[in-house]
């Protein structure tokens, strides 16, 4: 699954075609971070260039809203700002970490579509082994957020990154008294359970 949340270039400031220049985005961060992987990088430098990409092209803002839902919309501005913080370093930190799984996989950009006030771009996590047929379906949801392309969800075989996000989210949400700073307990908790693992 992260081998395609990576490593894309700069978002058009105006995009002029938005499917065009959604298919080469993401094809761009495809064959950007498997060179990356193919490097073999060390944890912190697949995690810094991770994020990296993550910030410039992933709305973090509407991510840690939606995951968050109503103790988010309850929350203060001050509460939001740091939450918004800490999701971005859980999900940066938790999806770095699935890059050691990488195995060969290349990722394929077939075509892009628009619903109107998204681009969709289709793509395919194609296996090392040209013998091996089994192919993983990407939906990438694009949407233009001040002029800027920006990746709103990530749908890989079918299941949804938004949507998986907001129902951990919510057990933790549960498990805390439902509140944002609750949440954010559990999330420092899982970011330092991350690194204990990698130290």
């Amino acid at each position: 699954m992260a081998i395609g949340l990576a490593c894309a270039p700069h978002v058009p400031a105006r995009a002029v075609e938005p499917e065009a220049d959604g298919r080469a985005i993401i094809q761009s961060m495809g064959d950007a971070l498997l060179a990356t992987l193919r490097a073999g990088p060390d944890k912190a430098t697949r995690e810094a260039r991770f994020g990296e990409m993550y910030r410039r092209n992933f709305d973090n803002a509407g991510l840690a809203a939606g995951a968050a839902g109503r103790a988010y919309a309850a929350a203060s501005i001050e509460q939001r700002r740091q939450y918004r913080q800490l999701f971005e370093s859980y999900v940066i930190k938790a999806y770095a970490e699935l890059l050691q799984q990488y195995k060969g996989e290349r990722l394929r950009v077939d075509k892009s579509e628009s619903d109107g006030r998204d681009v969709v771009v289709i793509s395919k996590l194609v296996p090392p082994d040209p013998r091996d047929p089994r192919e993983i379906e990407m939906k990438w949801r694009m949407r233009l957020i001040d002029g800027r392309l920006m990746v709103t969800d990530v749908v890989i075989d079918k299941i949804s990154m938004a949507l998986t996000e907001r129902r951990a989210f919510a057990d933790w949400l549960h498990e805390r008294g439902g509140t944002l700073e609750g949440l954010m307990g559990k999330l420092r908790e899982r970011i330092a359970r991350i690194n204990g693992r990698s130290s």
